[in-house]
């Protein structure tokens, strides 16, 4: 109801509410630090901006009328936003010039988090640099640097995010190593169809749908024997001779004893890492720096 209401209303939004709780505008003058006659302007404007009758006369003070009540709940639910606002805001300009969060999923933080974080101390000693574990697809840039999946090179991600690819991840199977495959330099996803394959993953994330996406373009329907939900317990797996498991190169560390890995091909289902940023962060030579490191790690590993 109250939604075409802006930011420069909340003083208007501050003393109805005020007014509501101790029904005078004198009282509520006296909790806000405001004059009197400074609370009805506020009040009268609303009324008149909104077209609502919101106060009745009661005796010697103001009572909410029906259209009052119904107002006040949103009202004060803006105002709780706008305090929260305020406080991030406040947090932000303390914090944020004196650190680096880094928002990371398991494989990237195995590989390159170590390395990166003691980078950054090394260059930036005055920087403390956090890590976030953010699993699951990518909902929005909750960090100062966030490290994205995604199934294209070029995603699209919203125009006030900035994005550097950081490598093209492609899939590889782990085989034992006294399996027929053990020896092949690549094979076609279909020369897996009719074998005991272990799932890895969890419930239908991206890199669970760029696997079966690529199987779907062969032909091939993928049916699981083992159910392991994780690339390292899926190749410790493979290592016992339970079957074969299908992963991203980045997840295939460490490599368990009794297992080799072989590139897949035809077709060759591939995921993209993406370092996601603030374009107008205040430290932003320094986010630069470390999106570098992160790619210099990133060629090192994928090759």
């Amino acid at each position: 109801m109250l939604v075409h209401l802006g930011m420069h209303n909340l003083h208007q939004l501050q003393s109805f509410a005020s007014v509501a709780a101790t029904g005078s505008v004198r009282s509520a003058a006296d909790f806000l630090g405001l004059s009197p006659s400074a609370v009805s302007h506020h009040v009268r404007l609303l009324e008149q901006e909104t077209g609502l009758t919101l106060f009745q006369r009661h005796g010697r003070g103001l009572r909410l009328t029906d259209t009052g009540s119904t107002v006040l709940p949103e009202v004060e639910e803006v105002l709780e936003s706008a305090g929260r606002l305020r406080q991030r805001i406040g947090e932000l300009r303390d914090n944020r010039m004196n650190r680096l969060t880094i928002g990371y999923f398991g494989t990237a933080g195995n590989r390159w988090l170590p390395d990166l974080v003691s980078y950054l101390e090394n260059r930036f000693p005055r920087t403390a640099v956090r890590l976030r574990l953010m699993e699951g697809p990518w909902q929005g840039l909750e960090a100062d640097i966030q490290l994205a999946i995604s199934d294209s090179a070029e995603p699209g991600f919203p125009v006030q995010v900035h994005s550097d690819l950081l490598i093209a991840d492609p899939y590889v199977v782990a085989v034992p190593d006294d399996h027929e495959l053990a020896d092949c330099e690549e094979v076609p996803i279909t020369e897996l169809a009719d074998r005991s394959w272990i799932d890895n993953d969890i419930g239908d994330g991206v890199c669970r749908t760029i696997f079966l996406d690529a199987c779907a373009r062969a032909g091939v329907r993928a049916r699981f024997r083992h159910q392991a939900h994780s690339y390292v317990t899926a190749l410790h797996m493979v290592g016992r001779g339970l079957g074969l498991t299908v992963l991203p190169q980045l997840g295939v560390y460490p490599l368990p004893e009794g297992v080799r890995i072989v590139r897949l091909a035809h077709p060759v289902p591939t995921r993209y890492v993406h370092a996601l940023s603030d374009p107008g962060h205040p430290r932003r030579p320094l986010i630069r720096e470390a999106i570098a490191a992160l790619r210099d790690l990133a060629t090192d590993d994928v090759v």
